[in-house]
């Protein structure tokens, strides 16, 4: 019934699969597969379980869903179904297991456990990701499925006359209960007992649901009693002794009943609401063989009595007017879970009082037949309180988002991000969204926001644009086509003007009538062959570059495998006029690859308070941004690299890193007054990768920055960024720096390798008395410590490979500081010294061989805070000899705080320069770095 490498499909294709099963005779059908949101049964796709069962007899035995606390989905909410949970082999609810009670109606599901937890079974060798060998071992309610369908299959051979809904009844009352406290709700009536149901003559009623009692609760409601009735199969009479576990509202009728052989009896069992506090009542009715004393049946008993709760009534309106469907999400305030439901149109949650955000984001149509749109719906505050409230997420109000920039560029990144706060709970509690939109989305549109009266609204819009990866045009730019690289293409940084074609499908079979050598080659997607299919294709023909014309709307991302040529598609409508182009063979294109792009525009808006009903349009000037240029130093070329810069108007910022050329430059543009803090990591394709963090950085319009990323020199340091700092509680002290931090003249880096992976060794010392001894990393963790102000001193030493990083592979650091009591209920900082270095160098680290050099020292405060007192010293030491031998370089204090001095550099290229470097307070504070192969000579 479902397909695909993930097992999906549409409900019409299951309720045909289950129609297909019951007119072919099934008598049992087995259904590992749910859909994705909650139901009380009422749905297409359990109506047709029903019908069917009714029709046919057929028993639909079906998975609970793997989805936890309340989430049963459809078919598995079908009434006649017999729904099975999951548990592990010690008879223990798995967690993934989703329970009841069904939404809105409150009734009893599942209905029966089975063992679902690292389940051994026979692997198809069709199957997508089975790894390799003979078995698979999985978890799921998939698993405990089939446990019971087999159960009712050999139940149904003992006794072929049965129907499916005798065979559920039989099954679920002869399961084995479970210790653990479980409500029916989680387990059904209990564990499957294959040994019980094959030897019990007698059956009883699977379970018995009393209500689900709303409010406001009112006079007239009135206890429910309704039979409980047990069928013999047997020869003989057989009298069973009736317990009830669970007590509250529930009341059984009598004690003991006998059951005629081949015959019924019937106990009334009562559910009385007003016996009931408000909430979820469930128990179990037993019954024992009197004779024996051994179990016979279990009946699950259950009564839902409401507290206080309103209609909140949630109605999701597409751009087009009509009533739309997607997901959304409401909050309550103080609650830390959100819910979310899928709204197909309109739908009604009973909430407690209180006040509620609800968002979606909506599928809409986009500027253009051929454009996608996202829109972006919240209410921030929704009071409920005495009546129903009603929220409209309205998409027909959402103002399109446009954010352009300067000159052409393509979207690398856009994001939506929203932050509620509610008065007088902790920020901790807040609701954040945050939504990075996939390139099948063309346009993104936000609703506009009424202020909150209890409370702060904060959203945000962001962009990160570059140059086009691959610009698609004819000859003169006369007509130029916006195309998306795909995931899994080669990219490469060339100009190529280049004779285009058609080919049809992009199948094999379309190329054997066109010339594709050396060609663009343009077709049209089509189900009837793969990504993969396509570039292989193109490949073998010897084409150039393969563009996808998009039968869809919205932009087309596909894995196309592992390409040796580009990749890329293009919309529908604009694909016409490609494929015209490319029909006629009159028309040239070129195409320009931009594997790394030379700049990039960082653009964020806020809306503080609300969004306003108005044109939501950013289009700066160069003018009106800030400018930095950037240079990224690589000591060693082929490493990969990675980066982002990062908004943090809210925090934690979500985005993602992109591919960056180092050693390069690049000029980067951002939006003035933001918050920004960046991240840049080489040799990501390795198992070392190097990941340097800065702190928070904001820039002045028109301004412009130099910033140095991994430039020489290399040495411990500390970025706010990581949020443990040099701190001390009480008489409690934390150390945490980060051991291969570049220098920067504006920005506080942090620099790491992975824990454990090089040599590192920490010590501290309280006069000379170690009081932390760290073989394998930088930090020290809440390590108590003498009271009062007292001298400390720090020693840490770390290695890491030369011929993966060439410079500063051996550093020895030291400090001094003092520290006191913290009178504070939390961490506080201190300062301690630093060192930090500017000396020109070429983007691999070198410095001219043989040439004089000017370096300065600046003492600066590692941490927050500022050192006491006053540097009074600074030294300098160089080496050629990895620090063998050391020459002096004579330093003076200059402007700035900085200490310059020169050197004459070895004659011999391609050695290098060891750094041997120290600066004194006169209170106490001090640090001495010593550095191997700071530089490089070239």
């Amino acid at each position: 019934m479902l397909g695909g490498e993930e097992g999906s499909g549409q409900d019409s294709w299951v309720m045909a699969g289950m129609q297909w099963a019951a007119e072919s005779g099934a008598d049992v059908v087995n259904m590992s597969l749910g859909d994705s949101y909650p139901t009380d049964g009422s749905d297409p796709m359990s109506q047709t379980v029903d019908a069917l069962s009714a029709q046919y007899g057929t028993l639909f035995v079906i998975a609970a869903g793997n989805s936890g606390p309340e989430s049963i989905s459809a078919p598995g909410a079908a009434a006649s179904a017999l729904t099975v949970a999951a548990t592990d082999k010690q008879d223990r609810l798995a967690s993934f297991s989703s329970t009841g009670p069904l939404a809105y109606s409150g009734g009893m599901k599942p209905d029966i456990a089975a063992p679902g937890v690292d389940i051994t079974a026979a692997r198809s060798q069709e199957m997508a990701g089975g790894g390799e060998g003979s078995d698979r071992t999985l978890s799921g309610t998939s698993m405990a499925t089939p446990h019971v369908a087999g159960a009712a299959a050999v139940l149904a051979q003992q006794h072929p006359d049965w129907t499916g809904a005798q065979l559920k009844e039989h099954l679920m009352s002869t399961a084995k209960g479970l210790d653990g406290g479980y409500s029916p709700y989680e387990v059904g009536t209990g564990r499957l007992d294959v040994a019980a149901a094959m030897r019990t003559t007698v059956r009883g009623t699977g379970s018995l649901f009393f209500g689900n009692y709303t409010w406001p609760h009112e006079p007239s409601d009135a206890a429910v009693t309704k039979d409980l009735s047990f069928t013999n199969t047997g020869s003989a009479d057989v009298t069973l002794n009736l317990a009830l576990a669970g007590g509250g509202p529930f009341a059984v009728g009598a004690t003991r009943v006998t059951v005629p052989a081949g015959g019924t009896a019937a106990v009334p069992v009562t559910g009385d609401p007003r016996a009931a506090a408000a909430g979820r009542h469930a128990g179990y009715v037993t019954a024992t063989d009197a004779a024996t004393g051994k179990p016979v049946t279990r009946t699950s008993v259950a009564l839902l009595k409401e507290d206080e709760r309103y209609d909140l009534n949630i109605r999701l309106v597409g751009r087009d007017g009509k009533p739309a469907a997607g997901w959304v999400t409401v909050n309550l305030a103080g609650d830390f879970w959100p819910w979310s439901l899928y709204v197909d149109g309109s739908t009604t949650m009973r909430m407690a009082p209180g006040t509620y955000t609800a968002a979606g984001y909506l599928d809409v149509a986009g500027e253009k037949t051929d454009r996608s749109g996202l829109a972006v719906l919240v209410d921030p505050e929704t009071v409920l309180k005495d009546r129903s409230a009603d929220v409209v997420l309205d998409a027909r109000k959402a103002r399109l988002l446009q954010t352009e920039a300067p000159e052409r560029t393509e979207d690398r990144q856009r994001k939506v991000d929203f932050n509620v706060h509610y008065k007088g709970l902790d920020p901790f509690m807040d609701y954040r969204s945050a939504y990075v939109l996939p390139p099948t989305y063309d346009d993104v549109y936000v609703a506009p926001t009424e202020p909150m009266k209890q409370g702060e609204f904060m959203l945000t819009t962001r962009w990160r644009k570059g140059e086009p990866q691959l610009s698609l045009s004819t000859p003169g730019g006369r007509l130029q086509f916006e195309a998306l690289v795909q995931a899994g293409s080669a990219l490469g940084t060339a100009t190529d003007t280049l004779d285009a074609v058609y080919a049809g499908n992009g199948a094999a079979a379309a190329y054997k009538k066109v010339k594709a050598k050396g060609k663009v080659v343009v077709i049209d997607r089509s189900d009837g062959v793969s990504p993969q299919e396509r570039t292989e294709a193109a490949v073998a023909a010897g084409a150039k570059a393969l563009i996808v014309v998009n039968d869809g709307v919205g932009g087309l991302m596909e894995y196309v495998g592992e390409s040796a040529i580009p990749v890329a598609t293009v919309h529908r409508d604009a694909g016409k006029a490609l494929v015209a182009t490319a029909k006629a063979g009159i028309h040239k294109l070129t195409a320009k690859q931009t594997e790394y792009t030379p700049f990039v525009y960082d653009l964020t808006r806020e809306y503080p308070g609300q969004v306003p009903d108005r044109a939501l349009v950013y289009k700066p000037t160069k003018g009106d941004l800030a400018r930095i240029d950037a240079r990224y130093y690589s000591a060693t070329d082929g490493r990969s690299a990675e980066g982002y810069r990062s908004d943090f108007t809210l925090s934690p910022s979500v985005n993602f890193p992109e591919r960056e050329r180092h050693p390069g430059t690049r000029t980067e543009w951002v939006t003035p007054g933001q918050v920004w803090r960046e991240f840049h990591a080489q040799g990501v394709d390795t198992t070392l990768p190097w990941v340097m963090v800065s702190g928070d950085n904001t820039y002045a319009k028109g301004s412009t920055t130099r910033l140095d990323w991994f430039a020489p020199v290399t040495r411990p340091g500390q970025s706010e960024s990581f949020g443990v700092y040099n701190s001390r509680w009480q008489n409690h002290m934390t150390w945490n720096v980060q051991a291969w931090a570049s220098a920067s003249d504006n920005m506080r880096l942090g620099g790491f390798l992975q824990w454990g992976e090089t040599p590192t060794h920490l010590q501290v010392f309280q006069g000379d008395r170690l009081i932390h001894d760290n073989p394998y990393s930088t930090d020290m963790q809440w390590v108590e410590v003498p009271a009062g102000n007292l001298p400390y001193r720090a020693v840490l030493d770390a290695e890491r490979p030369g011929d993966l990083f060439r410079l500063s592979t051996r550093t020895h650091t030291e400090w001094t500081f003092m520290s006191d009591t913290v009178d504070s209920d939390f961490f506080e900082p201190f300062a301690v010294l630093n060192l930090d270095y500017k000396l020109e160098s070429d983007l691999h680290g070198d410095i001219k061989a043989n040439a004089t050099q000017e370096i300065a020292l600046k003492p600066v405060s590692m941490g927050l805070g500022t050192v006491p007192g006053t540097v009074t010293t600074v030294k300098l030491d160089v080496s050629y000899d990895d620090g063998a031998t050391w020459q002096k370089v004579t330093v003076t204090k200059g402007a700035g705080g900085r200490w310059t001095g020169s050197f004459k550099a070895a004659k011999k290229p391609g050695g290098f320069v060891s750094v041997r470097a120290s600066a004194q307070t006169d209170s106490g504070f001090s640090v001495k770095n010593e550095i191997i192969r700071a530089y490089g000579l070239r």
